[in-house]
Parts: structure tokens; C-alpha cells; sequence
């Protein structure tokens, strides 16, 4: 840990690429918190939106969770077509939350201009862990797995290295380093002026998916009705 009594801007790009993923795809933060380096070491604690205390934690991105407990296939009573629809959102959702795992480490690795792998050994190991277990929990054959992972590394990179992405991430990481907690309206804020003002509706994702690298990298963003500033 770097001998600072302030924040960490390493752990603010981390946190930072967590929330603009949430932002992106639509799904809105209750707040980021980013402890300084004299908080850490007195040792102070985060306590996630539950109340759990997260061991070892420096920074968190709060919000609902993207994809719930249980993460795999969620059984319904209704017919084939409805527990086929099903599937498909949550397999949206459980995509999306595999693109959060690896962008903050992602961020980070931008930052650092180092690789994911190495990041992935220091402040991405809960993150590779909540994502291994993601992959699990849907029983996919080892190939699909690695597969899924991979795609979802892809797509975390198309949206921290996007120009409007890395614009974003560079507001939301200096503000942290400033006042160590956005909500999630300020970090919305910084996330539209990153994007020219446009924002995702929640679940508009869904009519576009899969997202591909490409359309990520572009800055693609579904429309919505009564965009603000």
C-alpha cells in the first residue's frame, strides 16, 4: 500500500470502474466509498448495504444486486416459453455482473498500464472469486465457461478503454480522491457528461443483448425518452 494519508487513486479507478458499469447498463448505485490509507490502517471497516463488514476492504460501489442469490436459472411455474424468457434476463443480468467483476480490475490495470492478469493477483481476487462463482452456478460445460469469462474481459475492456468510458472513470476516480463518497446521482451526473448527456433506462439493454466489444467501445447506449443533463 502506498504510504499516503489520502486515498488510494488506484482503489478510486477500481471503484470507479465498478460504477460506471452499473451506470452503463442501467442499473442505478446507492453510492462509492473509498477509505483513505490512514482509515485502513487504524482499521476501519466497510459494511455493504446489508450491513455485512467486508474483510479487507478498501473501497465498494453499492447498489441492488445485478444479478441475485441464487446466480444460476431461477425455476418458474409457468410454461416452457416463460422459463425459457426467463433464462434469457437473467442470463443478461448474470452477463452484465460478470462485465462488473472484471472492469473494475480492469480500471485499475488502465490505470496502472499494467496487465489484468497482475491485477488480477493484487486487488482483484473477491472480484475473479464472485465471478468464478457466477460461471458455476449456470453448469455450463468448461469450454462455454472459459468462453463466457473471456467474452466478459473483452467487454470490460471495450467500456473502461472507450473515450467516453475512460472519461468517466477519470471524473468518478478524481472526485473519490476528493471526497471519498459519491452517491449515486453524482456519479450519474459524471457518468452523462462523460456521455453527452445520454443515459440507459433500466432493462433497455435487454432488446439489444448480446453486447458486443464493438457496439461497447463506441459508446452505444440505448435511447431513452426524456434524456437529462
Amino acid at each position: 500500500m502506498a504510504r499516503t494519508k489520502g486515498r488510494r487513486r488506484l482503489t478510486c479507478h477500481h471503484e470507479a470502474g465498478h460504477a460506471l458499469t452499473r451506470w452503463y447498463f442501467g442499473h442505478k448505485t446507492d453510492s462509492a466509498l473509498v477509505l483513505t490509507v490512514d482509515e485502513v490502517c487504524a482499521g476501519k471497516t466497510i459494511r455493504n448495504r446489508k450491513g455485512v463488514v467486508i474483510d479487507g476492504c478498501e473501497g465498494i460501489v453499492e447498489g441492488y444486486d445485478i444479478h441475485g442469490y441464487p446466480y444460476g436459472p431461477m425455476l418458474t411455474t409457468g410454461s416452457a416459453e416463460e422459463q425459457d424468457y426467463s433464462n434469457y434476463l437473467r442470463a443478461i443480468n448474470r452477463d452484465i455482473e460478470l462485465i462488473n467483476c472484471f472492469a473494475g480490475i480492469t480500471a485499475e490495470a488502465h490505470y496502472r498500464h499494467a496487465s489484468v492478469s497482475a491485477c488480477m493477483l493484487a486487488g482483484g481476487i473477491q472480484d475473479m472469486h464472485h465471478a468464478r462463482g457466477l460461471v458455476d452456478a449456470w453448469d455450463l460445460p468448461y469450454e462455454e465457461q472459459q468462453a463466457l469469462l473471456r467474452l466478459s474481459e473483452l467487454r470490460a475492456a471495450a467500456l473502461v478503454r472507450s473515450k467516453p468510458g475512460s472519461a468517466a472513470i477519470k471524473a468518478i476516480a478524481e472526485a473519490l480522491m476528493e471526497r471519498g463518497r459519491l452517491t449515486g446521482e453524482q456519479i450519474a451526473r459524471l457518468c452523462r457528461k462523460a456521455y453527452n448527456g445520454r443515459e440507459c433506462a433500466h432493462s433497455a439493454w435487454n432488446a439489444h443483448w448480446p453486447a458486443t466489444p464493438k457496439q461497447i467501445r463506441a459508446g452505444f447506449i440505448p435511447e431513452r425518452l426524456g434524456q437529462i443533463a
